[in-house]
């Protein structure tokens, strides 16, 4: 486990860079801005549909090298992007080949996980989700902090080449890991979610959330930093301020965990997302409010993500937890699409759609509990 949880930190962090640097450059170069950014986050979640039966049906035996052969893929699409930086329009059409495989690595790095999770259970396996859960969501949200700081150094595209490298390093030292009984004792046939009374449906359902509330929020905050004459260092200083949040959230509960009834959870993570949007609505100057409402949002959304990662570990098995991620995935285009469509009118007001969606989240996790005739929900599980 503690392999899994450094690589995995390790591509965060890079992928959090690459994130940054790849929305700024559509949202503020010339041809770019809403329209622009709006498409190139629409093209990203397109690549999702294909994910479920690459999952299912491909060959390679084991999270950990399914992981290191998405990770090859993304090195080579960084390398194509960095030698046609200068054409946006050729830089939002690799963003979509990039978006294949950052979603083929969304299943890989959970069947991944399980592998490295098989036979283990209760406080020990909630403890390793809370530990890698909140160390990736730091690492994705710390990245963004850096990369103004690289690219004062070094050219942008050459920030990516540096990226590129990295990630094949990253993808070499996941070939080292065997733990892939798990993985490989299952056929294709076995692959899909096993039905439970209705509950893998409410799983993908709230699935389904966690990319549309992280698209939607990467994509206002350039939009909105842009709006109110500020720099990429502001985005990514409150993109490390979500990851700080996400991160004490994951911490007190895993402290908390055999005191703390998920009931309570629910309700402070909607009653913090609701005092976050009041905030960010009444105070118009652009500056330390917007650094509370992002922080109170990633307490609340860790949290969430904290519980559905544990959840679905203790109840599915590694494929089947892949399957229901790269479907609910996959699903994800359609509201995405409708969120951003709808932004286009009303791009002033994109600020609400990561906050919006987070609140939907809660009502997931209340169905999930009613599902499963109030058994009681690990309170800290942890992307």
């Amino acid at each position: 486990m503690t392999r899994y949880t450094l690589y995995s930190g390790l591509y965060r962090f890079f992928n959090g860079v690459v994130l940054l640097l790849l929305n700024w450059h559509i949202a503020s170069a010339q041809g770019g801005g809403y329209d622009a950014l709006a498409v190139s986050t629409t093209l990203s979640f397109v690549p999702a549909v294909f994910v479920p039966p690459l999952i299912r049906f491909t060959p390679i035996a084991g999270g950990a090298r399914m992981t290191a052969a998405g990770l090859t893929g993304i090195s080579l699409t960084l390398l194509a992007i960095a030698a046609c930086w200068s054409q946006v329009h050729a830089v939002v059409a690799l963003n979509f080949v990039l978006w294949i495989f950052f979603f083929y690595l969304e299943s890989t790095w959970e069947v991944w996980f399980n592998d490295e999770a098989s036979g283990v259970r209760g406080d020990v396996l909630r403890k390793h989700s809370s530990l890698t859960m909140t160390v990736n969501q730091v690492a994705l949200m710390v990245g963004p902090l850096f990369a103004p700081l690289f690219t004062r150094l070094i050219r942008a595209e050459w920030v990516l080449v540096v990226c590129a490298g990295l990630f094949a390093v990253v993808a070499v030292l996941s070939l080292g890991s065997h733990r892939t009984a798990t993985a490989s004792e299952e056929t294709p046939e076995t692959a899909g979610p096993r039905r439970a009374g209705g509950v893998n449906r409410l799983y993908l359902a709230a699935f389904l959330l966690v990319w549309p509330i992280l698209g939607t929020f990467n994509l206002m905050l350039p939009l909105q930093a842009l709006a109110h004459g500020r720099s990429m260092l502001t985005v990514g200083v409150l993109d490390m301020l979500l990851g700080i949040g996400m991160a004490v959230a994951g911490t007190f509960l895993h402290r908390l965990t055999k005191s703390l009834d998920m009931r309570w959870v629910l309700t402070g993570a909607a009653v913090a997302v609701a005092a976050a949007m009041v905030i960010w609505a009444v105070v118009p100057v652009f500056g330390a409010a917007q650094m509370v409402a992002v922080f109170a949002l990633g307490c609340a959304f860790g949290s969430l993500r904290v519980l559905l990662r544990a959840e679905a570990a203790e109840n599915f098995s590694p494929r089947q937890v892949g399957a229901i991620v790269a479907n609910a995935n996959a699903c994800s285009l359609l509201l995405l699409s409708a969120v951003l469509a709808g932004g286009r009118f009303f791009s002033a007001q994109i600020w609400l759609a990561p906050f919006a969606l987070t609140l939907l989240l809660v009502v997931s996790f209340h169905a999930i509990r009613k599902a499963q005739h109030n058994r009681l929900v690990p309170a800290e599980v942890s992307e």
